[in-house]
């Protein structure tokens, strides 16, 4: 009989749900935060801010869909780390789905993770503006037949993007309404499945994402890189005290960071119609602020044009005279560390424990001196002390840099060594502080890797795309082809959609040897390298000097002084050049365009970019044996270079480089 009993109390206890401890959380700043649902019977219940300044609230709940919204500081919002959401009484809740594992009660998403995933990151929801967003659905390779998207709202692409295990089914949509109700139907054979199983919502006015929408002027634009002091001296009278001759003959010291040869804004003023005759539309400017070496990087003065370059009137006057001509100003800024001459850190210098800027830098014992031993510096430098950018002074400061330039009416900001900062930084402090002023203004940041997590909040609207110069360098030297592709997809494929076009497609800057350097003075392969550029999705980015031939190996060989004798120029590299960007110019395919691989052969790379009706394909060979390929074209398309009609491909030359426009 007790055998029964203990039987029967088994399967009763069975029946029970017991409750779980479920904890809410809102992390960002308020002066007040509460939680309303099912399970607070819709009446409002404070959460608790902790001394972390966390706010929190735990409840007993059982198995079950639960309701529920945030009110901060007044105002009703949705939960952002949920994508789970329900319409109810004209209002749209997040939506807590508690059900059981096993035996444990677990709070999970809506059951649809393991066919398909659709979470709240960007790689998923992708919100530009109000009203477009790119949403996605990521499933395991061979699991599914198809994904269509279901809402009230315009699909504008659909592309299926492949990884490694899985496939990701993105969808463009643009829609009149504020809130996007939306779900996927899964097809799989005979089934159809969808997800989820009412619908999904986003609320444009309350997006559970940031928008990230990009400055449009930036797109497929072509950049020039100017590094002030070595570009073009305008004006003798401002130059240093001790100036090397401007044609050389050059030594790693003359070329380095106290080498002087006297370039100033003045050159750039003077050379205004170089630069529109060759085409460039913006210009990225190394450090222009008062430094004691020729790199600028070192910053005595932000709040200065240094002295051997001009002032603030001739820095206006160069903005509105490059202005006139369409072409965009982009600084560099330098907030990691300043130079060990910048005031506050000749104050810690001077005043030692008695400064008042102590808290400004990284002081790791006393007394102070140069030394990377008395404090923390860039890359072990001590005349580049690292900055202390979570002191409130020190953004005050920046605050006061920031908004002095901008009245200039620049479009924009290079940040240097984003890596070296924390990218809150950058996502809750800078990028809003410069969108603020200028909704318009474009921030690209030097990072020389997978820049994904950049995006993600975001941090920047682009970066300086080290990415594609390894992969062009590769190819240039002989690589395959398939290696090309894969390299740029590689990042492609992780990178939001709205940044492709904007991506600072350089081939060498101040930092590296150039392009010229790196195939050993091969011209031919050099022209395949820039025909990349100028055709590859992205914004080309060049490095003053290339567009002639300029030769030189790594810092500070790359950095010499620009040759204004033209007999020294490469004509041909010049007209080629000059060529590729008028093509560029005259075809929105190769700014705005989808980027479509035709053919892949060993060397022989073929795409197409394509925008509405117009559509280029690019044609080279990065080897010196020829390739046969059979190529239908389905138009009539003409040779950029001889003019020659072309419907098919039978063979790529060795070294070969073709430009096919379609008629």
């Amino acid at each position: 009989m007790k055998k029964y009993i203990l039987i029967i109390l088994v399967l009763l206890l069975s029946l029970i749900v017991f409750p779980i401890k479920i904890s809410f959380y809102y992390t960002q700043d308020a002066s007040n935060v509460y939680i309303t649902g099912d399970f607070t019977n819709f009446s409002p219940v404070p959460l608790n801010k902790t001394q972390t300044g966390l706010w929190k609230t735990t409840f007993n709940l059982s198995e079950g869909i639960y309701k529920y919204l945030y009110i901060i500081d007044g105002k009703e919002t949705l939960d952002y780390k949920n994508i789970n959401t329900k319409y109810f009484n004209g209002k749209i809740y997040s939506l807590l789905i508690i059900k059981r594992e096993g035996e444990k009660i677990v709070a999970v998403g809506d059951g649809i993770i393991n066919l398909a995933k659709h979470e709240l990151k960007r790689k998923y929801i992708n919100p530009v503006k109000k009203g477009e967003i790119y949403l996605a659905v990521e499933v395991k390779k061979n699991d599914v037949e198809d994904v269509i998207f279901v809402g009230n709202g315009e699909i504008l692409n659909k592309e299926i993007i492949d990884f490694s295990d899985t496939l990701l089914y993105r969808f463009h949509i643009k829609t009149p309404s504020d809130i996007l109700k939306y779900h996927f139907l899964i097809k799989d054979g005979e089934t159809t499945i969808q997800i989820p199983e009412n619908n999904f919502f986003f609320d444009f006015e309350n997006p559970a994402i940031k928008y990230f929408d990009v400055p449009e002027w930036a797109k497929g634009r072509i950049f020039y890189q100017i590094f002030p002091e070595r570009f073009r001296n305008g004006n003798k009278e401002n130059d240093p005290a001790y100036t090397n001759n401007w044609n050389g003959p050059y030594t790693q010291e003359s070329l380095g960071s106290h080498g002087f040869y006297g370039g100033d804004l003045q050159g750039v003023i003077d050379s205004i119609d170089y630069l529109t005759e060759l085409g460039i539309e913006g210009i990225y400017f190394n450090p222009i602020f008062e430094s004691v070496s020729s790199h600028k990087y070192d910053t005595k003065d932000y709040l200065k044009i240094d002295p051997h370059f001009g002032d603030d009137n001739l820095f206006a006057k160069l903005v509105n005279k490059l202005h006139e001509k369409d072409i965009k100003i982009i600084l560099d800024g330098v907030f990691n560390h300043s130079g060990d001459e910048f005031f506050a850190m000749e104050d810690i210098f001077k005043k030692q424990d008695n400064s008042k800027y102590l808290n400004w830098y990284y002081i790791k014992k006393f007394p102070v001196i140069k030394s990377p031993e008395s404090y923390e510096c860039w890359w072990g430098y001590p005349d580049l002390p690292k900055l202390n950018i979570d002191n409130p002074e020190v953004k005050a400061y920046f605050s006061r840099i920031i908004g002095k330039w901008m009245e200039f009416d620049i479009d924009g900001w290079r940040l240097d060594a984003v890596e070296q900062i924390k990218d809150s930084f950058w996502e809750d402090f800078f990028r809003p502080l410069v969108k603020g002023i200028n909704d318009n203004a474009l921030i690209s940041g030097e990072y020389w890797k997978d820049s994904t997590h950049y995006f993600e909040k975001p941090a920047f609207d682009t970066v300086m795309n080290y990415l594609f110069r390894d992969a062009a360098i590769l190819y240039a030297k002989g690589g395959s082809a398939s290696n090309f592709i894969k390299n740029t997809n590689d990042y492609l494929k992780k990178y939001p959609p709205q940044v492709w076009h904007i991506l600072w497609n350089l081939l060498d800057s101040h930092d590296t040897p150039r392009i010229l350097h790196e195939l050993n003075g091969d011209v031919q392969r050099f022209k395949i390298a820039v025909a990349l550029q100028m055709t590859f999705i992205g914004a080309p980015l060049i490095y003053y000097g290339d567009e002639i031939g300029l030769d030189g190996g790594g810092d500070p060989w790359c950095r010499k002084p620009f040759p204004w004798d033209k007999s020294k120029w490469n004509k041909d590299i010049l007209n080629y050049y000059k060529s590729l960007i008028k093509l560029r110019k005259e075809n929105p395919a190769l700014r705005y365009g989808d980027y479509i691989i035709l053919k892949k052969k060993l060397g022989t790379l073929i795409y197409k970019r394509v925008y509405n009706n117009n559509e280029v394909i690019v044609i080279t060979n990065s080897r010196k044996t020829p390739a046969k390929i059979n190529l239908e074209l389905n138009n009539e398309y003409i040779d950029y270079f001889t003019k020659e009609k072309i419907t098919k491909i039978n063979k790529v030359n060795g070294l070969e480089i073709k430009i096919l426009i379609r008629q």
